[in-house]
C-alpha cells in the first residue's frame, strides 16, 4: 500500500494521511499529514500526494536533504530557464563539490557554518577563489528559491563570506593589433567569424548560430535570436540566455560587403557538393554546411595566434576588444550595453570600468588643452 488515511476524531472532521516513501537503509519511511475536513477531502489530498510521488514533484519538507532539494531545484528551475551549458555546469559542480560536503544535511538544518566549511574545504582541495564564488552563487540561488517556496525561513547564504577573487580585467587588442589579426586571418576559415566578432561584439555561440535569414543586407543589420551550444547531447541551437541578448545590431558597410562575398562563395561550394552539402543556412559553418563545434573552434583560434606576435587572447576577448574600441571613441556605455546584449548597464560598467576611467582622463586632458588655448 503506497498510502492510506485514518480517522483522527469521532466527528469525521480530522484525518491522518500516511504516505509510504522509499525505504532508507532498508528501513520503512513514512510521511504523515493532518487534514481537516470530510473523508473526501482527505482522499483527494492523498491522491494529490501520490501523483506528486509518481511525477517526481513530491517534497518531504521536514526530512528533505540538501542534495535532494538541489536535484528538485535543478529540474524545476535550472533546466527550463538556463542554457544547456549553464545548467550542465551547475549539475557538474553540485555533483563534484557541493553534495559531497553538505548533500546529506537536512535542508532545514543547514546553517552558515556549513557553507563556510564547504568553501574552506574546496579552497584546500585546490579550487580557485573564482570557482568557489561560483559555488556560492549556485547555493545562494537555490536557497533563495527554497525561501520563496517556504521550505526555509531565510537564505543562510546571505550570512556567509564567500572568497573574493581579484577583479577580472578583460584582455583586449588595440587598433593596430586588430589590423594585424585581420591580416593573418584573411584567407583562412577563421576570417569571417573574426570579422563578425570584431565588428559586432557578438558572442562565439551567437556567431556560430547566425543564419543568413537574420542578416539584412538592405539595412546593414544582424538580428540575434539564437546561439549554438555544445551540450552532452550534442550541438543544439537555442534562444540566447537573456531577453536582452535577443537584439538587432547595425553592422559596418565593409562587413556587409565581406558577408555578401562570403555568401556567394558558399553558394559556389553548395553547387559543387550538391547532395553532399548539409544546408543549415549558417553564415559560419564547415565547408559541407555542418555547424562548427565551439569546442574545436576555440583551439583553432589559439593556433592562428600562436605563430604571430599578438597576445594569446581568447576568442571571447574580441568581444571585449570591440567594446574597448567603442569606449575609446566616446560611445556611451548605455549603447555599448545594448549592442553587447548585457542584461543591464551595470555589467558593462563593471567589465570595462578601467577603460572607461582611462577614456575620461583622456577627455579631461584634451579639454585642458582647449582651456589653455583660450
Amino acid at each position: 500500500m503506497r498510502g492510506h488515511i485514518t480517522q483522527r476524531t469521532k466527528d469525521n472532521k480530522t484525518w491522518s494521511v500516511i504516505i509510504e516513501l522509499n525505504k532508507v537503509n532498508g528501513k520503512r519511511k513514512q510521511k504523515w499529514y493532518t487534514v481537516h475536513g470530510d473523508k473526501k477531502t482527505a482522499e483527494k489530498f492523498l491522491t494529490e500526494k501520490l501523483r506528486e510521488l509518481d511525477t517526481g514533484t513530491f517534497i518531504d519538507t521536514i526530512s528533505i536533504t540538501v542534495s535532494e532539494y538541489l536535484k528538485y531545484w535543478f529540474e524545476q528551475c535550472c533546466v527550463p530557464n538556463q542554457s544547456p551549458t549553464t545548467y550542465e555546469s551547475y549539475q557538474k559542480n553540485i555533483k563534484l563539490h557541493i553534495n559531497p560536503i553538505i548533500g546529506d544535511i537536512k535542508l532545514k538544518d543547514l546553517i552558515p557554518l556549513h557553507l563556510q566549511t564547504l568553501y574552506s574545504n574546496r579552497l584546500k582541495f585546490g579550487l580557485s577563489k573564482t570557482t568557489v564564488l561560483y559555488l556560492h552563487r549556485i547555493i545562494h540561488s537555490a536557497l533563495e528559491q527554497a525561501m520563496k517556496w517556504q521550505l526555509i525561513p531565510r537564505n543562510i547564504a546571505d550570512n556567509v563570506e564567500p572568497p573574493k577573487p581579484k577583479k577580472f580585467i578583460a584582455q583586449v587588442l588595440d587598433s593596430s593589433q586588430i589590423t594585424e589579426l585581420i591580416k593573418i586571418a584573411k584567407g583562412t576559415d577563421m576570417y569571417i567569424p573574426i570579422m563578425i566578432a570584431i565588428s559586432t561584439g557578438m558572442r562565439r555561440g551567437e556567431i556560430l548560430g547566425l543564419t543568413w535569414n537574420n542578416v539584412d543586407f538592405n539595412n546593414n543589420t544582424i538580428k540575434i535570436i539564437k546561439a549554438l551550444y555544445n551540450t552532452k547531447n550534442g550541438l543544439v541551437f537555442l534562444e540566447p540566455k537573456t531577453v536582452k541578448s535577443k537584439r538587432i545590431i547595425n553592422i559596418p558597410p565593409t562587413l556587409c560587403k565581406i558577408l555578401k562575398e562570403h555568401k556567394q562563395n558558399q553558394e559556389n561550394v553548395k553547387a559543387r557538393l550538391l547532395n553532399n552539402y548539409f544546408d543549415n543556412n549558417l553564415v559560419c559553418c564547415l565547408e559541407n554546411g555542418s555547424p562548427i563545434n565551439p569546442d574545436t573552434f576555440t583551439p583553432k583560434f589559439r593556433k592562428l595566434l600562436k605563430g604571430s606576435s599578438l597576445p594569446q587572447i581568447r576568442f571571447h576577448d574580441l568581444r571585449h576588444s570591440h567594446a574597448s574600441l567603442l569606449l575609446s571613441q566616446g560611445v556611451q556605455p548605455k549603447f555599448i550595453s545594448e549592442r553587447l546584449g548585457h542584461s543591464n548597464i551595470n555589467i558593462t560598467m563593471d567589465l570595462y570600468s578601467h577603460i572607461y576611467e582611462a577614456t575620461n582622463i583622456e577627455i579631461a586632458n584634451n579639454f585642458d588643452v582647449f582651456l589653455h588655448s583660450n
